[in-house]
């Protein structure tokens, strides 16, 4: 026989043994060093040593004992699922995902108990908005006495070049009564009374302003996304180890899902593997808004007042009055001709509102997908 023969030795023995331990081999070889016993695995001339004891190993032709090839090719872990391209080194691209593309209201959960990782959108819809229409307050505001009062030397009807006497208001006046700059009887103008007729000026008008409506409070309706990518755990406990070199395993795809690795940002998809892209997106912005009421300047505003003049200086002797307002002043015929002009007031200052053109309240700002993602999947 050409095999060799290995005397199988418990290491119990060698102290008593060890240098008388022959092992027959072969050929009638002689074989006198014991194994060595106090490594995991020795080899000794076809004979191996476990622990304490040693045994054959390596058979001789004929035989089937087993290789250690092949105890280790049935000892590599098997992919269960799928084996899938490793992910790229390019860039943070992560380890695979299963994921899920498709419309939201059919999102589909992750299969086979693996874990739900995030979800990402795309596809948004904006509905269409409006705001409360502006409106403006009535005005608001005052009135001011006229600050001209003239005396002239002819009737309303030929006042037009004749001679004039003054009759002023102190500055700032507020209507009360005054005797200033008075104007004595009988006070001639080139041979007539310098005073037949009264002309009073024009009210003033204190606009202040109208008040908007306050920000339209209509909630603008939310954008909503139409399509869904649903990641899902992507990679098995045996991945890096149970396929080929350039493979790792993930999990048995299910119908719809897809192997995909996954980088944040709009990213370029690598030209094998990973090839089939789609971009999707974490969240949106939404500025839209409804603008600020203003109004414009006050228009169609107005005051009225009535306006008296007194023979004395304390607005005890009625002479004359009339009403005036902001849109014309008044002329009065003095009857008879040359009394004098002690005092003067104004009475009953109205002021009537205005109207002011609203602006504002329109739709400005825009909702638009933010924060993309990209999914590059295996086709």
């Amino acid at each position: 026989m050409n095999s060799k023969v290995c005397l199988v030795l418990s290491c119990a023995f060698l102290p008593v043994i060890f240098a008388g331990v022959v092992a027959a081999c072969g050929n009638g070889e002689i074989v006198g060093r014991a194994p060595d016993c106090w490594t995991p695995k020795t080899n000794f001339d076809n004979c191996c040593c476990f622990g304490s004891f040693c045994e054959l190993c390596d058979a001789g032709p004929g035989e089937d004992a087993g290789s250690d090839a092949s105890m280790e090719e049935d000892a590599s872990p098997k992919c269960e699922g799928t084996c899938v391209p490793l992910r790229p080194t390019n860039d943070a691209w992560s380890f695979p995902h299963l994921v899920w593309f498709g419309s939201a209201d059919e999102a589909r959960t992750c299969p086979n108990n693996l874990l739900h990782q995030f979800t990402r959108y795309r596809d948004l819809t904006v509905p269409a908005a409006s705001c409360e229409a502006c409106t403006c307050s009535p005005s608001t505001g005052g009135c001011t006495p006229p600050s001209t009062v003239v005396a002239h030397a002819a009737v309303c009807d030929f006042v037009s070049g004749s001679a004039e006497t003054p009759f002023p208001p102190p500055d700032a006046w507020d209507g009360a009564c005054t005797a200033e700059n008075a104007v004595p009887a009988s006070l001639d103008c080139g041979g007539v009374p310098c005073v037949q007729s009264l002309t009073v000026g024009k009210l003033g008008t204190t606009d202040v302003g109208c008040v908007p409506s306050a920000a339209s409070t209509l909630p603008l309706p939310t954008p909503q996304w139409g399509e869904v990518a649903i990641a899902c755990e992507g990679l098995e406990d045996t991945g890096l180890s149970a396929c080929a070199e350039d493979e790792m395993c993930a999990p048995r795809v299910d119908e719809g899902f897809h192997a995909c690795v996954v980088l944040d940002g709009d990213a370029i998809c690598p030209v094998e593997g990973y090839t089939e892209r789609h971009v999707y997106y974490r969240t949106f912005t939404n500025t839209r808004t409804c603008t600020a009421c203003s109004c414009g300047d006050v228009e169609g505003s107005s005051c009225t007042a009535a306006v008296t003049a007194y023979k004395d200086d304390a607005c005890d002797a009625f002479l004359l009055g009339t009403t005036i307002s902001s849109d014309k002043g008044a002329c009065i015929d003095m009857s008879p001709l040359g009394q004098p002009l002690g005092s003067k007031r104004v009475t009953d200052l109205k002021y009537s509102s205005g109207t002011c053109a609203p602006s504002g309240g329109k739709l400005e700002g825009a909702a638009e997908p933010s924060d993309p993602v990209t999914f590059c999947c295996v086709p």
